[in-house]
Order: C-alpha cells, then structure tokens, then sequence
C-alpha cells in the first residue's frame, strides 16, 4: 500500500500535513540509486549518480515527517480550500519516501484541455505534474536521503544549503587577509558567488591544518601556480580566477598525471576509501 502526504502553508505549529489521497503509484525507485556519493561541494555529480546525506533524520533540517514512524492514519484528508497552499508532496512506498516540491505557478488556476480516455475542457484547473525523478528520496531503512540538486530541495528541508554555504563578507575579508596572500587591485566587494563557497570550505578546511601539512600545500600551489608567486613568496590575487586557483590548490586540486606529461585541476573529486 501507498500513501501521498501533502506539506501545506499554515499558521498551526503541528497539523501542516495532510493526506492526498492512497493506492495510486506516483514513483518507481530508480535503478541507479546505490549509485551515491556523499555530498561534496563543487563535485560534477554523473548522470546515473546521486548525491547522499547519512543519518539525515539525526539532521537539523530533516522534517518531522521522516523523524517519525509513519502511520497514514495519523493525517486528515487534505480539503479542497487548501489546495493553492501545498508547498511539497510525499509519496511513501515500503518505508521509502519520495519528495517533490510544488511551485505556487503550477497551483495557479487555469483552462485545461484533458486528454484522456476523451478530451475533457476544465474551466478553473490546478495540477501538479509528477516528475519521472523526485527532488529527493529518502529511505528510511539506512536513514539516507538522496537528491541529484541541493537548490531543489532548499525549500523542503530549510537550512540544508548550509552544506554549500557561502562565506559571509567577515569571512571573505579574513580569507583575503591571510598572511600569504597579496592583493593586487582586488577586494572581497570583488569576490562572487561561487568563491565565496569555495573559501567558505577552504576556512573549514585549513582549520584542522596542522602547520606541516599547510607548508605541503602552499609549496604545491606554488609549483602548479608560479604565476600567483610575488616576490615576498605570497600569492598574488588579481582576479577571481587568481582566487580560484589558490582555493582549488588548498583543496587539492592540482595533480600530475602518472606519465609525468600533463599537470591537470580536478574539477571535482570523490575521496576514495
């Protein structure tokens, strides 16, 4: 048996779910779904792979839905006055919960031509179109959620962006204030979006840097970067792209290939065990 649980905009603090409706089969579970690598920032992820988070429902931003053992028992029927407020819809199969969000442009009254066994003319018609891949799945036996797109499941799960958060303007300036760089003509008014994240993890990362494996990386980045190299021995920020190649070089990006021919920036990484 199958259930479909509706998350609804409401001013009540406990009652926001509500059931759509049973027994009618919205998602089959991908084939490619072992295929998961646990979420990392700025990693490319390939087409029959998904990102994971583990022990999500021990996570800030996991939902009370997936936090409880299900029982549609538990839910009202959604009424039909509160259609337009559905933000998000779970279909839930053998303890696997399938999420997708809904826009507030598809609840959006419209002529409908239907087609179907005949064609049907609607007057006044809201739908949700279900997509062949949910936003997110979660399966409860492992407590793993798995999603191809962090953005799309912002709005389900609040807080979960803080996986790829951006550095704040403080953090930025502390980041450019570091004794090994030098700027030249640039600011952190300078910096963008996708720097700013990646100096977010950098931060993260070179705080459990023991000072050894800081001089490791600094002379690697030197020798991939020698343009980056002033005089003083720090490294020189021009340009955004200046600043990428220092981050990328403080995540290790850089790498020889085994002929010893080519030197090459992995463009994302999976961490072998």
């Amino acid at each position: 048996m199958n259930h479909t649980i509706v998350k609804i905009k409401t001013r009540e603090r406990d009652n926001k779910y509500r059931k759509l409706f049973s027994n009618q089969k919205l998602y089959e579970l991908p084939e490619d779904l072992e295929n998961t690598v646990e979420f990392i920032p700025d990693h490319n992820l390939d087409e029959e792979c998904w990102f994971c988070v583990n022990r999500f429902s021990s996570q800030d931003y996991c939902i009370p839905l997936l936090k409880r053992e299900f029982s549609s028992t538990s839910y009202e029927l959604l009424e039909k006055s509160k259609f337009s407020d559905i933000e998000y819809l779970c279909y839930i199969e053998e303890n696997v919960f399938f999420l997708q969000k809904v826009s507030p442009t598809n609840l959006v009254k419209k002529k409908k031509i239907i087609l179907s066994e005949t064609a049907t003319f609607k007057q006044e018609c809201q739908e949700i179109v279900i997509h062949i891949i949910p936003d997110a799945i979660y399966i409860q036996e492992s407590d793993k959620l798995c999603f191809k797109n962090l953005s799309s499941i912002c709005s389900i799960f609040k807080g979960i962006d803080m996986l790829y958060r951006e550095a704040t303007e403080e953090e930025t300036c502390n980041f450019l204030d570091n004794d090994f760089i030098e700027l030249d003509n640039f600011s952190a008014e300078n910096v963008k979006k996708a720097n700013r994240k990646r100096i977010a993890m950098a931060t993260e990362l070179m705080k459990h840097m023991k000072r050894k494996k800081k001089k490791i990386i600094m002379d690697s980045i030197k020798d991939y970067c020698p343009q980056l190299v002033s005089a003083e021995g720090r490294f020189r920020i021009s340009s955004e792209r200046d600043l990428k190649l220092l981050l990328y070089g403080i995540d290790q990006r850089f790498y020889t290939t085994p002929d010893g021919e080519e030197k090459r920036i992995a463009n994302s990484i999976i961490r072998m065990a």
